[in-house]
């Protein structure tokens, strides 16, 4: 429970707050190659480092806000880093607020946003809860549907693949048949040719034979 004390305390530094200049290395306000950010001067005869009237402001503890709301939110509750829905139901609402951590995936932020709802925690890094479940609710459903969407691509592209190698194997086993049987055939039409081929040397050895039997006989007589 906020108590007046420390709501004057707020208000009181977020007015000092307002007030409070902006910290920026010296060169930035006047060259345009040096960008906007906080360095300490550190040259020996730097009007800046020692405090010159007229130079950029430099850090100072008395720019610091009140002890007793350092560190408190604008709400003034205490930050409190939480990673899981045990951490986060351990918070006291009232003093408590819930920081999720960074490393927190979508699917477990859901949950912890809605468990922060139901319990009425206040998430200090959202501004819109219910926005921000409906936001990662739509992401998660949007990665889900183009993983199935991809799924069935890679699925149909193996299909097609294998169905071109099963044909091309039934081709390739048609092409290998036909070699086969051209080979058979050819190697038959070799062997009746050297069959026929010995038949007629057979025949013509007989010829020979009976013509020289022939000649003899007509000798003699």
């Amino acid at each position: 429970m906020i108590t007046m004390t420390t709501k004057t305390l707020l208000q009181l530094r977020r007015s000092a707050k307002k007030r409070k200049p902006d910290f920026v290395v010296k060169e930035s306000r006047f060259m345009g190659r040096v960008k906007e950010r906080w360095r300490l001067p550190r040259g020996r005869h730097s009007a800046a480092r020692q405090r010159y009237r007229g130079r950029p402001a430099q850090p100072h503890p008395g720019y610091g806000s009140p002890a007793a709301v350092r560190g408190f939110s604008r709400e003034g509750l205490l930050p409190v880093l939480v990673h899981n829905e045990r951490e986060l139901k351990a918070l006291n609402p009232s003093t408590e607020g819930a920081l999720i951590a960074s490393t927190v995936g979508s699917k477990k932020k859901l949950s912890l946003l809605s468990t922060a709802q139901q319990n009425k925690i206040r998430v200090l890094q959202v501004k819109d809860t219910a926005a921000l479940a409906e936001k990662i609710k739509k992401e998660v459903t949007d990665r889900q549907k183009k993983r199935h969407e991809h799924k069935q691509i890679k699925s149909k592209k193996l299909a097609d693949k294998q169905k071109k190698s099963e044909e091309k194997e039934k081709q390739k086993s048609k092409e290998t048949k036909a070699s086969e049987t051209k080979h058979d055939t050819h190697h038959g039409a070799k062997t009746e040719s050297g069959s026929s081929a010995m038949e007629e040397e057979k025949l013509t050895e007989k010829e020979e034979e009976r013509k020289v039997a022939e000649k003899t006989i007509t000798k003699r007589q």
